[in-house]
């Protein structure tokens, strides 16, 4: 019992040279795989994935815009019997509305490009 309470001492790997070659091999693979990572991931830039970002989000938008719209507009034709002209109606409603956005869209990252740019180049004025 009393030898299990000692600590061991400690190793260097100049104690043993099979665990400094495995040190070396286990880095060289850690130093692989990020190189793999980081090619492997072109979006990396925070503000691509951002802007990739915002163009799904615009194209989901303006696709739920014109779907309820349609849908708003079929029934409305079915409960008032009016018939093409509540979906026609609707249909020009989404489309503008999904207009709007993508104009509003494209206003709020032309004003955060300019922000940018004006930042970058006061920076460099400093």
């Amino acid at each position: 019992m009393a030898e299990q309470d000692r600590p061991t001492p400690a190793r260097s790997d100049a104690d043993d040279p099979a665990l400094a070659r495995l040190d070396r091999d286990l880095e060289a693979v850690r130093v692989r795989k990020a190189a793999e990572t980081a090619s492997r991931r072109p979006d990396a830039d925070p503000a691509q994935v951002r802007n990739i970002g915002k163009a799904w989000s615009l194209a989901i938008e303006m696709v739920a815009a014109v779907g309820v719209c349609v849908f708003i507009g079929w029934w409305i034709d079915r409960w008032f019997g009016t018939a093409p002209w509540g979906l026609v109606g609707f249909i020009l409603l989404g489309i503008a509305t999904a207009m709007w956005s993508a104009i509003r869209t494209g206003m709020a990252i032309q004003r955060a490009q300019l922000a940018d740019s004006e930042r970058g180049v006061k920076k460099e004025g400093d």
